[in-house]
Order: C-alpha cells, then structure tokens, then sequence
C-alpha cells in the first residue's frame, strides 16, 4: 500500500472502460485493481479524451481497521471502506491513510473516495 501522502486509485476488476484509455492495472484485491500512480495523476485527462466521464463523489468513506500488524489493520480498514463502495461507483481514490500503534494493536484509518468513469452523454 503506498504511503499516506501517495494516493492509489483503484478500479473495479469487471469494470467496463474506454478501449484506448489503457491503463495497465493490477491486481489488488477480490474485486478490485490498481492502477500505477503515474497513470492515475493523469487519468481525469485520458478520460476525457476519450470522450467519457470521470465522475468523483465528494464525500469521503472514512473507516477504520485493527489488526495485529500494520498491514492487517491497513487490509481490515480497506476491506471495510472497499465493501461500501456501490456497484454504481466502478472505481475508488484511497487518499488519505494512517496506521498507528498500541499496546497491543495497530489501527488504521482510510479515507476512500468513489469514483466513476463512464461514456459522456451525447449533447442534444
């Protein structure tokens, strides 16, 4: 997982996306994809280039995970956020995340914004 400060973008694995916007995903979890960071500080560009939509909803999921080591509690947080993204958001920003320590535990905090990338409507 990248650092807190390096944004991932994440696009659904049965998500249907413009032939030329060529993005060379990989694999990150059930369901889901990412897509190298140099392909998503561009990728609002390439969408539209390719005549569609990237459409960002505002307000963040902010969720929270334990786990007994950062990564657990990092997979948990994800897991969490990942699970409440709608069938209707083909795609997801994980902007912002945090682990910290306890005695006995780590948590770890994201905050995942939904996105989704679809064909511009035609103007009439």
């Amino acid at each position: 997982m990248p650092k807190s400060h390096e944004p991932a973008f994440l696009v659904r694995a049965d998500a249907r996306l413009p032939v030329d916007l060529k993005l060379n995903p990989r694999k990150f979890r059930e369901g889901w994809d990412s897509v190298p960071s140099s392909d998503a500080r561009v990728l609002g560009n390439r969408v539209n280039r390719c005549q569609w939509q990237l459409v960002v909803d505002t307000e963040p999921l902010l969720k929270g995970g334990l786990g007994k080591t950062p990564r657990a509690a990092t997979t948990s947080a994800l897991n969490l956020a990942l699970r409440q993204v709608s069938k209707s958001f083909n795609a997801a920003r994980v902007e912002y995340l945090e682990v910290n320590k306890y005695p006995w535990f780590y948590l770890a905090k994201v905050a995942v914004y939904r996105h989704t990338i679809k064909q511009d409507s035609p103007v009439r």
